[in-house]
């Protein structure tokens, strides 16, 4: 097990020792220990930019998403007995603990379904609170916030733009929620420029820096973290429209979203939660008990990447975008993406659906080209036996390997599925894969 200490005091960190990781939250005044590991030092400073008080329920809910990345990415798997599974004693302030104890339980099951790892929680007293905000005489350029109604994930991936497209054409006016890491900056701000009607943005960087050593980079927890910056900007769209409860939209194709296992081997390590329906519920269900004014919807959760491209509320603009946004899993290592792996090829066979042509110089252009390269097909060989297994596979407990889905909404959830195997199908026989 490895014991994480956090606050953001570094003069009230433990020395790091064997199976200890002091890290300290929102700033890097401790560097000259060089011992301790930090997380969020720009994120008190965008906060402070949106120019209103943030509750202080939202601020506790960052500070435990920050910890839950620091933890997810300073923590090897590889490290761990079996490979995969780490466990994580987690000890961490919060500015309003008593609140979040009755739901430490709750925390700890819904990040095992997301990650995988073993989470135990222990919430003190001393959390950062939430930041005094700027005004406009202070001379800082603050988040525009008034006129608008709503808040989407704007990540710079094809749904996300999709769902933004959709939602501006649609009259709404949403708050841009990204984490503005390195490289997907450019390919956000790209897509932002050529939007039109009234949007604001908000980019947010956890930025994790390790004292020494290597990081992991599965990153299950990921989707954690931009859920927290999308309830602070959610609760400072409140603030400023006076609604009771805020649209938080996540835009995810329904096929993606529940990410059943293509084959038997990949249940687990290959199967990825961060927009599963159950995990999405659940962290509903803790903004309702810890009262953050959100309300997450995904519009899409029962429709493909195609079925997404084909209805599209303003197909030009999407054609004119289409080249700036990024779906591949292995982009920034070479910053280009594959043209191979499963985000890559849903990509393509939803855009191939909606007869949308792009020119993004993929690494493999040909998707056959990957058939000789024995450490790269792998993503390609599973989707391909998923698509013979279609005619044969019960679909209902093919979907329910990746997670518990609602009875009511059971017949959609299969239906996205098997719609989104067709799509992949018709593009791999295309392309001369299948």
């Amino acid at each position: 097990m490895t014991q994480l200490v956090f606050h953001h005091n570094h003069q009230l960190l433990p020395p790091a020792k064997e199976g200890l990781l002091p890290v300290q939250l929102y700033g890097l005044s401790g560097q000259g220990r060089g011992d301790i590991s930090f997380i969020g030092n720009p994120v008190i400073d965008k906060v402070r930019r949106l120019g209103v008080r943030i509750p202080s329920q939202v601020m506790d809910f960052l500070t435990i998403a920050l910890a839950v990345t620091a933890a997810d990415t300073f923590v090897r798997r590889s490290d761990s007995e079996d490979g995969w599974t780490r466990q994580f004693a987690m000890q961490l302030p919060l500015h309003e603990p008593y609140r979040w104890v009755p739901l430490k339980k709750e925390l700890e099951r819904v990040l095992h379904f997301l990650s995988g790892d073993m989470w135990d929680f222990e919430f003190l007293d001393g959390g950062h609170p939430p930041p005094v905000p700027y005004r406009r005489s202070d001379r800082f350029q603050l988040v525009r916030l008034r006129g608008l109604d709503s808040v989407c994930l704007f990540s710079g991936g094809l749904d996300s733009a999709i769902g933004t497209i959709d939602l501006l054409s649609r009259g709404r006016a949403p708050l841009l929620v990204s984490h503005a890491y390195k490289g997907d900056k450019t390919h956000q701000d790209q897509i932002a420029q050529a939007l039109t009607g009234l949007y604001s943005r908000f980019k947010v960087n956890a930025d994790p820096h390790l004292h020494t050593g290597e990081t992991d980079i599965t990153m299950r927890t990921r989707s954690l973290n931009f859920l927290a910056f999308a309830a602070v900007g959610a609760c400072a769209v409140q603030a400023v429209s006076q609604q009771e409860e805020v649209d938080l939209f996540v835009p995810e194709n329904g096929f993606i979203s529940l990410n059943a296992p293509l084959t038997p081997r990949r249940v687990g390590t290959l199967s990825t939660r961060t927009t599963h329906p159950y995990f999405i519920e659940s962290i509903q269900r803790i903004f309702e008990s810890a009262q953050i004014p959100c309300r997450i919807i995904n519009p899409y959760q029962f429709m493909t990447k195609g079925q997404m491209v084909v209805g599209c509320h303003d197909r030009q603009l999407l054609e004119g975008v289409v080249d700036s946004t990024v779906s591949c899993s292995h982009w920034k290592r070479s910053n280009q993406q594959c043209g191979i792996c499963v985000p890559c090829i849903i990509r393509r066979a939803a855009l191939h659906a909606g007869g949308i042509s792009e020119d993004v110089g993929y690494a493999f252009d040909t998707v056959t080209d990957v058939l000789n390269e024995t450490d790269r097909r792998d993503d390609l060989l599973a989707l391909r036996i998923a698509v013979v297994q279609k005619a044969t596979r019960k679909t209902g407990p093919w979907i329910a390997d990746s997670g518990p889905l609602p009875a009511a909404d059971f017949q959609n959830f299969q239906k996205v599925f098997i719609d989104g195997l067709d799509e992949v199908k018709a593009f791999l026989i295309f392309e001369g894969a299948l």
